[in-house]
């Protein structure tokens, strides 16, 4: 059976952004399907989705239910055996991003593979952190095997809890994850999103789920093996 790529984007009140980030993953050569979950938006993001031709999941709940949850309903909506997750706000995505990250999973050169943008000093500092604590590459963009997402205790797909849950995954199971580096590619600060108070206040909630998974994935050990 020949693989398929579905990308997956969890979006929420992204119109500004999401357009340009479709558009790409259309554009793609190594994509099969372009889902775009849109987790109760109140602006233009599933309408501009649909325009495109993205396929367009509609969750119900105004506000949001939360990015994970997104992905998770991405992932129940394709049967693909491949996913890849993209952040809806970002900037200069291109083509030769996907296939970056897609490429090592395709070629099963690893189970999954995330994308590090660029910051300050080209990753380098990200790559450290990276070397010494694999948990903390908490990017939005990467590809993996399906049973990657799969495998991650349900408890822990949720908040900002999802991408430690997949490192650790893979981690424990001793899963090949590659990085590789997104050259130009940036993101909208939540600050400049949402207002700097507002802004604040949900990275300090990131953060603080960040720092509660940690405990939670050491208490679920067992969970995260592969049976």
């Amino acid at each position: 059976m020949s693989d398929k790529v579905a990308a997956i984007v969890p979006a929420l009140n992204e119109e500004a952004n999401v357009g340009n980030v479709l558009k790409v993953l259309l554009a793609s050569k190594d994509l099969d399907e372009v889902i775009l979950v849109d987790d109760g938006s109140t602006d233009r993001t599933p309408d501009i989705a649909e325009k495109i031709g993205a396929k367009v999941i509609s969750l119900s709940k105004k506000g949001g239910s939360g990015k994970a949850n997104a992905m998770r309903q991405g992932v129940m909506n394709t049967n693909a055996n491949i996913v890849l997750f993209i952040d809806a706000d970002l900037k200069n995505l291109s083509v030769e991003h996907i296939s970056l990250l897609v490429g090592p999973v395709l070629k099963r050169e690893a189970a999954m593979c995330v994308g590090i943008r660029e910051r300050r000093g080209g990753g380098k500092i990200t790559e450290l952190f990276i070397k010494i604590d694999p948990l903390t590459a908490i990017a939005g963009e990467r590809a993996m095997e399906r049973q990657v997402f799969e495998g991650i205790p349900t408890d822990c797909i949720k908040g900002f809890m999802v991408e430690t849950a997949l490192n650790y995954y893979c981690l424990v199971n001793n899963l090949k994850v590659r990085y590789v580096k997104l050259k130009g590619l940036s993101i909208t600060i939540k600050e400049k999103k949402w207002g700097i108070f507002r802004g604040f206040l949900n990275r300090l909630k990131m953060y603080g789920e960040l720092l509660r998974v940690r405990i939670i994935i050491l208490r679920k050990k067992k969970e995260f093996k592969i049976k």
